[in-house]
């Protein structure tokens, strides 16, 4: 066996595993609104977000998908979606100068709910480093399900991709807020 085909066994195993073990059931898209929410209040109250309380009830919205257009697919956007990395689209801003946006897919045609699909990003300021992460968990059936990479990384790159750790939307959102630091020196 080559080892393009032993990294492919491994690739549909890291996969099964990262999906088994992610917390993706809920209880309904409005109630995981409210828990991102009092998350975001939170950080807010501790002083991690700058982004008013006004903006974050402007920037968090629960709308029906845009990614799957059929009744009981819903949609919590943070922000507005920004591929092009563009400051000047708004999002949330933390007091170390990152910045992030993300939406979730939800599912509520089943019972539990459940989330199917999700990216978040964060960025760094621009005046530091064009550094970005961002967490996707793609569609069922979408081309990175069929590589066996629904659930990946960019570190950096959109052209990178690697299979994540398991991560619910709440944890990842609290990486955002409380996890990513930036260095005082930056290694070169």
């Amino acid at each position: 066996m080559s080892n393009r085909n032993s990294w492919e066994e491994m690739s549909i195993e890291i996969q099964k595993r990262s999906v088994v073990n992610t917390p993706l059931e809920i209880k309904s898209a409005k109630n995981l609104r409210a828990e991102i929410l009092k998350a975001l209040n939170i950080a807010l109250d501790e002083k991690i977000l700058l982004t008013e309380l006004h903006e974050i009830l402007k920037l968090l919205k629960l709308q029906a998908s845009s990614v799957i257009k059929q009744k009981g697919y819903s949609e919590i956007m943070g922000g507005e979606k920004n591929s092009n990395r563009n400051e000047l689209i708004p999002h949330f801003k933390l007091n170390n100068g990152c910045w992030f946006d993300f939406a979730i897919t939800i599912d509520e045609t089943v019972s539990p709910a459940e989330i199917i699909a999700f990216d978040f990003e964060i960025r760094y300021p621009p005046e530091i480093s064009n550094w970005f992460l961002r967490f996707d968990l793609n569609t069922p059936n979408h081309e990175n399900d069929n590589k066996n990479m629904r659930f990946h990384f960019h570190p950096n790159n959109e052209d990178i991709q690697i299979h994540s750790p398991p991560m619910s939307p709440l944890e990842i959102l609290h990486l955002f807020l409380y996890g990513i630091k930036i260095p005082e020196k930056q290694r070169s």
